[in-house]
């Protein structure tokens, strides 16, 4: 078992882990020192975790969750850009803040992702979450968490909130100078964990930042059927400019689609049937940012009731590479998380006993490449909290993705969106 060190540990690029189990704590050639504890301190702190949690409602939280997604969604699109955003990425790092909060700061965190919901629900759910997206057979869908505390700092954080983050969200606890090093360490956990797709987030660290908490997502998932060569041939889309692009078209045939008042789309699976590919084409007298501005998880939810198999579907979808970044504070202030960000107000004693921290940014970036024989999609989020002083068908469809659209890569099961996007060029 790994001690909980409550101590710096840093020369040069040596950076300390602080966590428990036997999990791999090297960064490349780093070395990582590590000190042992009483087992049965940690294992008693570990059951009075699992005896905190409680349980949820499936339906009530997938819906809350659906609600957050969309809302999430919304106020993160830049107007006439491809933007894309992994509201599960988003969730994983805020919860691991909220679990160091305290009233009303906490509150209004869980309330993002369910009204009403307690701390101890959405942790069962992400909790929930991760083993289910971590036992995927066919598809690589991997979510990582980590926390980074700045050396000088460390003695200030309470155990037993590393222990609930590690047995919680898997996540291992670094000890770090906050240097140059540091900023690079931080780049290299986020390539290394999202297959090198993002492998930059921060290019410096500020004097007042004592905290910050991240999780990485990403996705490699082939296609069930992958497009044959055939399939391939250059045409033209139609971006949000109203300019015409060569692109390599995806021409295919599917079997499920979905219509509603002010939409249409179809499903492509990826291998082994539990995730898929969503394509959302709004009507044609409506902007895709009229369309996502309208979202909300009763309207989503009423679109993916919509699908059936009743049909035969022509599809077409251009290949597309594209990376997005954003600060998500705006949006989140929004939804109702204020006291957070608030120098004066914010309540994380969970994680200090001392009063003085509060998040200043929320972190967020994401890559997406869609081609012939399968999707790459991956997201990092970093909160970082600093310190207040410092069937045979009857007929056939045709859904032709030769102008802007929404895009998600969901669960089948549930619908829940992993990734969310859309796309406005396909150059």
């Amino acid at each position: 078992m790994k001690k909980y060190i409550l101590s710096a540990m840093i020369a040069a690029l040596m950076i300390g882990v602080v966590g428990c189990g036997e999990k791999a704590s090297a960064l490349g050639n780093v070395e990582i020192p590590q000190q042992e504890i009483d087992p049965a301190v940690e294992e008693q702190l570990r059951d009075e975790i699992d005896q905190s949690l409680e349980d949820y409602d499936v339906e009530e939280m997938r819906e809350g969750y659906l609600d957050y997604s969309m809302r999430l969604f919304a106020g993160s699109v830049e107007e006439g850009t491809n933007s894309m955003i992994s509201p599960v990425s988003v969730m994983m790092a805020l919860d691991m803040a909220a679990a160091g909060a305290n009233g009303e700061t906490q509150s209004q965190i869980t309330n993002l992702f369910c009204e009403g919901a307690s701390q101890e629900q959405v942790e069962h759910f992400c909790r929930d979450l991760l083993d289910r997206y971590e036992s995927s057979q066919d598809v690589e869908l991997h979510l990582a968490n980590s926390i980074w505390i700045r050396d000088t700092y460390v003695d200030h954080i309470n155990e037993d909130y590393l222990v609930r983050t590690d047995h919680i969200f898997d996540a291992d606890a670094m000890v770090a100078p906050f240097d140059q090093t540091t900023v690079d360490a931080i780049n290299q956990w986020c390539g290394d964990n999202t297959d090198g797709m993002i492998d930059h987030l921060l290019d410096e660290i500020k004097p007042d930042m004592e905290l910050i908490l991240l999780n990485a997502t990403a996705l490699d998932a082939p296609w069930a059927e992958p497009y044959e060569d055939y399939q391939v041939r250059e045409e033209t889309f139609i971006n949000a400019d109203g300019a015409a692009e060569d692109v390599k078209m995806l021409n295919g045939m599917e079997s499920t689609y979905f219509k509603t008042e002010d939409a249409i789309g179809f499903m492509k699976y990826y291998e082994g049937g539990e995730y898929a590919f969503l394509a959302i084409l709004p009507e044609e007298s409506m902007t895709v940012d009229q369309y996502v501005q309208s979202l909300t998880g009763e309207k989503y939810l009423e679109f993916w009731n919509s699908r059936t198999e009743e049909y035969e579907v022509q599809t077409k979808m251009p290949e597309f590479t594209y990376e997005y970044e954003l600060v998500m504070n705006d949006v989140l202030n929004d939804m109702g998380m204020i006291q957070a960000f608030d120098e004066k107000n914010a309540d994380f004693t969970g994680i200090t006993a001392a009063p003085e921290l509060f998040i200043s940014t929320v972190l967020h970036k994401t890559f997406i490449e869609v081609g012939q024989y399968r999707t790459h999609a991956a997201a990092v989020t970093a909160v970082i909290l600093e310190n207040k002083d410092a069937v045979i068908p009857s007929e056939r469809k045709q859904v032709y993705l030769d102008r802007p659209f929404v895009y998600a890569i969901v669960e089948v099961d549930t619908g829940m969106p992993l990734f969310i996007g859309t796309l406005q060029s396909a150059q």
